[in-house]
């Protein structure tokens, strides 16, 4: 971009740096993951780049990015091809690279999007309950909840609590038990609620952070019910047709997150109060050695 400004009365052309935005959602991981592109990009290229984050739903993310409001942003797999591409889940599609797969050939042909390839890590839903709760009942798996359910409460926020296809009817629809209480609860409250015992199961993220803080126990998904949430980023052809290094420049990101890494760096910020953008630099910087 080239401004012309009035220096002393001699007229002066300044290049200014080109700005994107990327966006994220709102709560920690996105933002985190967006932080760690914004910070690859600016380091290795002219480019500005803006993080617009706190989106309340993947709805809005997405009208912003066909509105160009904002040229990239970070998703998971299961939720675009339940929301924007109105898929149901079905037991043909938990298969994480078919999902990905199909996410992938839509955005490119409905809004001429680039999904890249995952970060590494499956953000889906997960059962967890207290350690203590979990070795007096042998709980490691959900269908084990099947001897004990109908004496628990089971919180959950209320996305998951009224989902079709993967949310809670369809839960225990699948295991074939129901809980004596179901609870639905803010998002930031669940773990410690489920860590002090004011409720004996929660329907968690599994790469929140605040799962191993608390000592929390996930419980395997042994129907393969949840459909896979693999973390993404999403850009416009049309930015990546001016700067094709992003593509590049945002690699070493890529296959190179994995579960666990993102419940640490989750856990910096939420339950350590580290600052995303600090999180972010260094997930960077230790991804690199």
């Amino acid at each position: 971009m080239l401004i012309v400004v009035l220096v002393m009365g001699t007229i002066t052309a300044v290049t200014a740096a080109e700005r994107i935005t990327i966006a994220s959602g709102n709560f920690t991981e996105p933002q985190i993951i967006a932080e760690a592109v914004k910070y690859l990009i600016e380091e290795n290229t002219e480019l500005e780049v803006e993080h617009v984050n706190n989106f309340s739903g993947s709805s809005l993310l997405h009208s912003a990015f066909i509105n160009d409001d904002v040229q990239m942003y970070i998703t998971y797999t299961g939720t675009q091809f339940t929301g924007v591409l109105g898929m149901e889940v079905t037991t043909d599609w938990k298969d994480r690279a078919k999902v990905q797969d199909y996410v992938q050939t839509q955005f490119d042909k409905q809004f001429d999007a680039y999904w890249f390839d995952a970060f590494g890590f499956n953000n889906t839903y997960a059962v967890v309950v207290q350690r203590k709760l979990a070795e007096k009942h042998k709980l490691t798996s959900i269908s084990d909840l099947a001897a004990v359910a109908d004496s628990m409460s089971i919180a959950m926020d209320n996305t998951f609590r009224e989902r079709v296809g993967d949310g809670y009817d369809a839960l225990i629809e699948t295991y074939g038990f129901k809980f004596k209480r179901p609870v639905s609860m803010d998002y930031g409250l669940m773990y410690r609620a489920a860590a002090f015992g004011s409720v004996d199961a929660a329907v968690a993220y599994s790469t929140d952070g605040r799962i191993a803080a608390m000592d929390l126990v996930v419980l395997e998904d042994d129907c393969n019910f949840f459909p896979p949430y693999d973390g993404a980023l999403v850009a416009s052809n049309s930015i990546l047709a001016e700067h094709p290094e992003i593509k590049e420049i945002v690699q070493p990101l890529i296959g190179n997150i994995d579960t666990v890494t993102m419940q640490y760096y989750n856990q910096l910020v939420d339950v350590d109060y580290m600052e995303i953008c600090e999180a972010a630099k260094l997930l960077v910087e230790d991804i690199a050695q």
